[in-house]
């Protein structure tokens, strides 16, 4: 089958994209957790994304993401590509590189991601025993020479504020799965979060030309807010592709393969694509909540259901992906694929 811009798309609504208010459930009110996890379980089960909404999160902030990363993607080529991606999934990938292979399993046979994107996770200090360690995926962030400090410090206040808003999350989700609320907090009390900042210019496309093909996320939680255009889609499970809407104040959530696995496969992983620019160019900044690398996923079973996985650590989880969906990477740094 081969994969088409054009085909078999429908106008969102509130019904395929549910909204959670976590107002409540941030403010510890009697009952907002059990709420909170009920509809966060029905949103994972049916769609695999919805929105939050009453999260708290400043949105100059993201505001100040998006000009730190014009910032650095309007730097020289040279200096962005003198930090090229590392087998770590730190630094700069050129756009029409990268070739997800993790999403619908139907060969179909699209060009590579017409984006240039740019991945960062915590900065650790000289003196952390991870900094620039034998440890992979983390303490190995690459920083182009030019992008000014203020831009640097506001991308991790970015990555940080994000990591503190998925922590709060993380017991709506254990009670979901029928696990006590603070199930996931030592797998989490470290965490090895990245941020995915992507640039889609306008470029002459054809038909099999994405932005970001079909492809499935491995996080545990992926949180977008409102990109500077639209562009994703999101796959419903009859075969359609629907436009996500646009929800005032609000930041969308997916479930990705990592929870998937977690959940004993009782949540989705949805595949979802973005399309290629064409009148204007588009920027999205987003936050993908990783555990720590050595934190264990062992799946949470349902009742008298058998565990369909092995325990794994999130180390591992994370370089199957690498490798299957960002080979040219761990080719270029010597990593066996």
């Amino acid at each position: 089958m081969k994969a088409s811009t054009e085909t078999n798309t429908s106008e969102a609504t509130a019904r395929d994209v549910p909204i959670i208010d976590v107002g409540p459930l941030l403010a510890d009110a009697p009952g907002a957790l059990e709420q909170a996890a009920r509809a966060f379980k029905r949103a994972c089960t049916e769609i695999g994304f919805f929105f939050i909404v009453n999260h708290g999160l400043d949105p100059a902030l993201v505001e100040r993401s998006f000009a730190a990363s014009r910032e650095l993607f309007a730097l020289p080529a040279d200096a962005k590509l003198a930090v090229r991606m590392n087998e770590h999934q730190c630094g700069f990938q050129p756009s029409k590189v990268a070739m997800q292979t993790t999403g619908l399993g139907d060969g179909s046979a699209v060009k590579a991601n017409a984006n240039e994107a740019f991945k960062y996770a915590h900065d650790l200090p000289p003196g952390h025993p991870d900094h620039r360690g034998t440890k992979r995926f983390i303490g190995h962030n690459r920083w182009p020479e030019g992008l000014s400090e203020a831009s640097h410090a506001v991308l991790q206040d970015y990555l940080e504020t994000f990591d503190a808003l998925g922590r709060r999350l993380l017991p709506m989700v254990a009670v979901a799965l029928g696990v006590t609320p603070d199930h996931f907090d030592a797998a989490f009390a470290e965490t090895s979060s990245v941020v995915r900042l992507a640039w889609y210019p306008v470029l002459p496309v054809d038909e099999d030309q994405f932005g970001s093909r079909p492809h499935t996320d491995m996080s545990f939680l992926t949180m977008i807010p409102p990109a500077t255009a639209p562009g994703l889609q999101i796959l419903l499970r009859d075969g359609t592709w629907i436009d996500q809407p646009h929800v005032p104040g609000g930041i969308v959530v997916n479930t990705g393969m990592a929870l998937r696995r977690w959940a004993n496969d009782r949540l989705i992983a949805t595949p979802h694509r973005v399309l290629a620019s064409k009148t204007g160019d588009r920027f999205s900044n987003i936050f993908f909540f990783y555990p720590s690398v050595d934190a264990v996923m062992t799946p949470i079973a349902a009742p008298e259901t058998a565990p369909k996985h092995a325990p794994i650590t999130f180390s591992q989880h994370h370089a199957q992906y690498a490798t299957a969906n960002f080979a040219y990477a761990e080719r270029k740094a010597g990593v066996p694929v």
